[in-house]
Parts: C-alpha cells; structure tokens; sequence
C-alpha cells in the first residue's frame, strides 16, 4: 500500500507533527499558516497518517526501547536468547525480600491503564502503557514565578492499543522484554489499578517482577465507604486518615478488621460496600505490601500512566464531536511514537519510504 503523496520526507514529517496534535483539517490549516506555499487537505494527511502509523516499520519502531539505563554493551558472539526467557530470567532481582536495603540498582517501572474512546461501536476502552526508568524522575520549576519546584518524568516510552487487553499486552510485552534485554539487571516495578486482567497479566508473565496496587486507588476505595458510614467530616477525616497510615504500613489486615467493625449495625447498602471493599482488599492483598515498597524507595502510585491516559490519547482523540473506528490506531501510534521521544528516527522511516538519504 502506498499512501501516494508525492511530497518531500521532511514535508511529510511536518504533516504527521502537525496532526499528532490536531484533528486533520485544523492540523492542516495551521501547517498553511506556518508554511504559506504549503496547501494540503485533511483527506492527504489522514491518508498519510495511516500509511505511516500502520508500517510494519512504525510498529517496531514502537516495540523497541526509546532510552537506555546505560551504554549498549557489544554483545558480538554472545548467544542469542529468546524473548520469552529473557522475560523470565532477567528478573532474578525482582522480588520484595531485599525491600528493607536501598534501592542501588536500575529500576525500571512499568504502568498500564485504560481510558474510553467514543467509537462508531459505542464507548470502547483504550489501553495504555508506560516503561521509565528510576533515575529519570527529575525536578523542574515552573514558568509561574510562584510556583515551586515539581516532579516530573524525563524520559518515557508509550503504546496505546483500542481494543482488548490480549491485543495490547502482545505488543506491549515486546516493549517490555525490549528493554529487560537491554537492561538485564534491571528491577522492574510494575504499579496499576485493581483492574483484574492487569493483575493476571503481569503475575504470570513477569512472576518475579514487583506488582504494586496503587495506594490512591485503594485509599480512594476506602473514602467512599467511609462516606456511608461516617456522616461527621472530622470524624470520617480522622479514621480515614487512621486507615492510611495503617495501609502504608503494609497493615491491611488490620484494615479488614477496622472495615467490619465500622459496617456493623449499618443498613444494607453500607454492608454491601463494605463486603465489597474487603474482597478488594483481599484480592490485591499481594500487591499491598506498602511499607516494604517505601522501604526499598519504589513509587506507589500510578500518577504517571494517569498523565499518559490524558497526553497520549485524550488530548487529541477525545475533543468534541470526535468518534473513531479502527482507524485510530494508526493516530495513536504516530502519538506513541512522538511522546516516546523517537522523533528522528520517524522521520528515518519516512524518507526509507521514499528512498531518500534523509528527511530533507
């Protein structure tokens, strides 16, 4: 398939940019006004934007890691090792027993959620995943004068898949392998909601991986229960506030038990909330070993892939009036790649395609 566009690689690039962030007549329209003699339809960049999002090219482009912890060893003459083992063996260091010793090792953190996207299907969620390293949480100040100091992410790499989550953790383990190739001594932490199937996912897949539930998702659980039963503000604060400290000290248990001896004697909507809370709790009883997280210095909330959720896919799928097909995956990739950083080498795609040298 060829998208038949006679235009130059740079050209090109510029097109895919402007459309990354704009639907594809505005994103064509400003292109005009930043390039005068450039007058191109919504209908070329579309074309143009499924072209390059679909190449088999552009989806190993977003299956290979965009950033490294270290500079590539030579690996000439070693023996090759399959995907599927590296998954499991080069994670020897990925589990919770050394939490109580700092954390001195590379660790690479793994965050996947899902939003939902109107479609010609009705509603249909989107997944969304999100790799960094330890090391590139970095502090930078605001252009607000008053603003103070705040965390935020140097480097990342993305994939967001429309669609169900067997297909979005195909293409998504072979990111993640990617990179536990590249960085085989690397720990890796992965931090989600209590989706079930995530949960799964990444216990059978990565079984020596750290699997943490992320504390603002449980704490939030917690609130709306105490909203029922607790109608004084002060009161409610002070025992949620009780809980938290409990939960962070990895005293879940005790948490249950606080949960049960709240709901008794309450109505049946309050019990049913708290029955629920509790099968919650006890299901992600595994991935709520808080003190021991904090101990070793691993994030434990998922702040990160509810950013991605928003930059990568709602800011320029979800504006008003917009419905998707299928069609928004290629939409999604060129923005996976773009927010991954990999700017230059799409463009090294394009002029491939167009057999030329460069994107000039």
């Amino acid at each position: 398939m060829q998208h038949r566009i006679a235009i130059s690689p740079l050209l090109q690039s510029h097109m895919l940019e402007f459309a990354n962030g704009q639907p594809f007549g505005r994103a064509m329209g400003l292109l005009h006004t930043a390039l005068p003699a450039v007058n191109m339809s919504s209908s070329q960049s579309q074309r143009l934007t499924q072209y390059i999002g679909n190449l088999p090219a552009s989806e190993e482009l977003l299956t290979s890691p965009g950033f490294s912890f270290a500079p590539p060893k030579d690996t000439q003459g070693e023996e090759a090792v399959s995907e599927d083992v590296l998954c499991e063996t080069r994670q020897d260091a990925c589990t919770t027993a050394a939490c109580e010793e700092s954390v001195s090792e590379d660790v690479l953190y793994v965050e996947v959620d899902g939003g939902h996207l109107r479609t010609d299907e009705g509603y249909r969620e989107t997944k969304v995943g999100r790799i960094f390293g330890g090391h590139h949480f970095i502090k930078k100040s605001s252009d607000n004068e008053k603003v103070g100091l705040r965390m935020q992410l140097e480097k990342s790499d993305y994939l967001a898949q429309l669609g169900s989550h067997s297909e979005f953790t195909a293409r998504f383990d072979k990111l993640i392998c990617a990179h536990l190739h590249q960085t085989p001594a690397a720990r890796m932490v992965a931090i989600s909601d209590g989706a079930e199937w995530i949960g799964k996912w990444l216990t059978d897949r990565y079984p020596k991986a750290v699997v943490i539930l992320d504390f603002y998702h449980a704490l939030e659980h917690l609130s709306n229960f105490a909203q029922l039963v607790l109608g004084v503000k002060a009161e409610r604060s002070k025992w949620i506030e009780v809980q938290q400290k409990k939960l962070l000290k990895g005293q879940t248990e005790q948490v249950i038990a606080a949960i049960k001896r709240k709901s008794k004697g309450c109505g049946k909507n309050a019990n049913e909330h708290a029955n629920q809370l509790i099968a919650y709790y006890e299901k992600n009883q595994y991935r709520m070993k808080y003190n021991e997280y904090r101990a070793a210095g691993y994030c434990i909330g998922s702040g990160a892939i509810e950013s991605a959720i928003s930059t990568v896919v709602q800011q320029r799928c979800k504006l008003v009036g917009q419905r998707w097909t299928n069609r928004v995956t290629a939409v999604l990739n060129i923005r996976a790649i773009l927010k991954s950083g990999k700017r230059e080498k799409l463009r090294a795609i394009i002029s491939q395609q167009m057999g030329a040298p460069k994107a000039a």
